[in-house]
């Protein structure tokens, strides 16, 4: 009897195997996926700011892009009031919306 289960334990393997494998897609489709299309999204947007561009920081400050280097862009927080922070320091730029025409409803 105890030869027996030491049979059956053996034959597990590839079970866990295809238990797992489901597991993991899920995992790559609902974490790893979204995450790598964030940050490609965010990568395409640093390299597209320019100057003049109204932005809002990683730190919840918004300014005006002021300079820009390989690495760095000046921002002006204030009149008068101009500082320098990394690239990826940027969340998103601010876009203004075009006033939309009221309804003549």
């Amino acid at each position: 009897m105890i030869t027996v289960l030491a049979q059956e334990s053996t034959g597990g393997g590839a079970g866990s195997l295809l238990i797992f494998l489901p597991l993991i897609l899920l995992f790559y489709f609902f974490m790893i996926r979204p995450q790598r299309q964030r940050m490609k999204h965010h990568q395409e947007m640093v390299r597209a700011m320019q100057i003049g561009d109204e932005i809002e920081t990683v730190g919840g400050m918004f300014g005006t892009i002021q300079r820009m280097s390989d690495e760095h862009i000046w921002v002006e927080v204030a009149p008068g009031t101009t500082i320098k922070m990394s690239r990826g320091a940027v969340r998103r730029r601010i876009v203004e919306q075009p006033p939309q025409a009221p309804d003549a409803g």
